[in-house]
C-alpha cells in the first residue's frame, strides 16, 4: 500500500480486493459490514474495465474513510496499523485521480497544440477523426445536458469528416459549434481545465475560420 497504486494493474489490484473482501465480508458487525460493501463496489468497478480514475478514486477514498472510523473500535494493537491503512487507501485514491487529471490534461494540451495555426486545418482525415474520438470519449461520460450537446456536435463532425466530398464550409460550420461548445463548457469546467478547454475551444473557432478562408 505504501506504492504508487495509481500505476498498478488492475488484475493485480483486483486480487488485493478480493481478498480483503473475503475476509471481511463473513463478520456481522454493522460497520464491518458497510466496510465489505464498499469492497464489493470497488470489485465491481475493477471488473467492469470501464470505470475512469475518479470512478475508482472516489470508492478508494471511501473505503479509507470506512477503514479509519473502523479503527477507533479495533484493538489496542490494531488500531494505528488499521489508520495507517485507511491513510494510505486515501492517498491512494487521490493519487489515481490526480494521475488521470494529469493524462487529460497531457490530451488536451496535444489537441491544443494541434489546433494552433494552420496545423488543424492541414490534418489529414484520419489523424482528425482520432483526436475528435479522444475528445468524444471525454465528454459523453460527463454529466450535464451541456456535454450531451457536445458529444453529439463531436459526432457530427466526426461524419462530416469521413465524408469523401465534404466541403470546406460544411467542415467550418461543425467545426465552429464545436469550439462554441467546448468554450462554454470551459466557464464551468473544474479547476485546473478551465484554462486549457477555454484555450482549445478558441482553436477550433480559429480553425473554422482559417478554413472558411482557404476556401
Amino acid at each position: 500500500m505504501e506504492g504508487d497504486l495509481s500505476g498498478i494493474e488492475g488484475e493485480s489490484a483486483l486480487t488485493l480486493v478480493e481478498r480483503w473482501y473475503d475476509f471481511l465480508h463473513k463478520f456481522k458487525e454493522p460497520e464491518v459490514k458497510e466496510l465489505a460493501s464498499g469492497l464489493k463496489e470497488l470489485q465491481k468497478l475493477l471488473k467492469s474495465g470501464k470505470a475512469t480514475g475518479h470512478e475508482i478514486s472516489e470508492v478508494l477514498i471511501h473505503v479509507g474513510e470506512q477503514t479509519s472510523e473502523f479503527s477507533s473500535n479495533a484493538e489496542k494493537d490494531l488500531k494505528q496499523p488499521v489508520q495507517r491503512l485507511g491513510k494510505q487507501l486515501r492517498k491512494a485514491g487521490t493519487s489515481i485521480a490526480k494521475a488521470e487529471d494529469q493524462e487529460y490534461h497531457q490530451q488536451i494540451d496535444t489537441l491544443v497544440e494541434k489546433a494552433e495555426g494552420e496545423e488543424l486545418t492541414s490534418l489529414d482525415p484520419e489523424a482528425a477523426v482520432n483526436s475528435i474520438d479522444f475528445w468524444y470519449n471525454l465528454v459523453h461520460k460527463a454529466e450535464g445536458e451541456e456535454y450531451k450537446q457536445l458529444a453529439t456536435s463531436l459526432r457530427e463532425l466526426k461524419q462530416v469528416l469521413k465524408l469523401s466530398n465534404a466541403k470546406p464550409e460544411t467542415i467550418a460550420k461543425a467545426l465552429t459549434q464545436v469550439g462554441e461548445q467546448t468554450t462554454e463548457i470551459a466557464s464551468a469546467a473544474p479547476r485546473g481545465f478551465k484554462g486549457v478547454m477555454q484555450k482549445l475551444g478558441k482553436q477550433l473557432v480559429s480553425a473554422s475560420e482559417s478554413l472558411t478562408k482557404a476556401e
